[in-house]
């Protein structure tokens, strides 16, 4: 399959599933706890402009789906782009918007290819996306090149915790209950195995992957930590199983261009 080939493959996974995306747990934002500590964190990931000396900044959004952190940085009063694949997902995220009041800039466009005229970003950010791609090296190497010197990569994605016997099973066991609970719903992007094959990031168990993609970017300062309170407060909204199968857990990896 050429490259092109497999992009429409993952962009019409998406389109099919994006009117009800956000109903999904631990897609959206679904309640008001998550809500808080959603903008709590994109608050200090990219400051908050109604306290004194905060500027506004020009952020750009790659892979913004439903537009959750694209709204969320429009609230604070950022200036923000945000761009994705799928046509279907960017009419969900301006409904959101325009529901909101919110003025953001959205366009399709590839995140591993992204438009040349996108330039001096404060900050490029991204969430749930970059265990989707298949060429992150090729990505990061994009949203350095759009960044201002000095300015922010900040990737929000997530590893697949390691459990020891006999939860390990427990946990195959829940989540082949929950699988098939939900199969067939709305929100389902449906990836076949071989689809996951080609995607390196899709099941990793710790970020030194993603710390070495943003070193090999040429980004400095590159840190990554775990996003225990996002993690607890949805969590939180799950049934018993759902939590047992639920092995995913959030990290934040950031970095700086030079």
């Amino acid at each position: 399959m050429t490259d092109d080939a497999f992009k429409r493959e993952l962009a019409t996974a998406w389109e099919s599933g994006a009117r009800h995306y956000d109903e999904a747990p631990r897609h959206g934002i679904r309640h008001d706890d998550e809500w808080v500590a959603w903008r709590r964190l994109v608050a200090a990931i990219l400051g908050d402009p109604s306290h004194a000396e905060v500027p506004r900044r020009r952020v750009l959004d790659v892979g913004t789906g439903t537009g959750v952190l694209a709204l969320l940085a429009a609230e604070l009063g950022h200036e923000v782009a945000g761009v994705d694949l799928s046509e279907a997902m960017l009419a969900e995220a301006q409904r959101k918007a325009m529901g909101a009041g919110l003025a953001v800039d959205w366009r399709v466009a590839d995140a591993e290819d992204l438009p040349g005229d996108l330039a001096g970003f404060d900050a490029v950010i991204s969430r749930h996306l970059m265990w989707t791609l298949p060429h992150p090296e090729r990505a990061l190497a994009g949203w350095r090149a759009v960044a201002r010197p000095g300015g922010l990569v900040a990737v929000i994605d997530g590893v697949y915790a390691r459990k020891r016997r006999p939860m390990s099973w427990l946990a195959r066991g829940a989540a082949a209950v929950v699988e098939r609970r939900r199969r067939g719903e709305d929100h389902d992007h449906g990836y076949s195995p071989e689809t996951y094959g080609l995607l390196p990031l899709a099941h990793q168990h710790d970020t030194r992957a993603i710390e070495a993609l943003l070193r090999g970017a040429g980004l400095e300062q590159v840190r990554t930590r775990p996003l225990t309170e996002v993690d607890r407060v949805e969590r939180s909204h799950l049934t018993p199983i759902e939590r047992l199968a639920d092995t995913w857990r959030r990290y934040l990896a950031t970095g700086r261009a030079p």
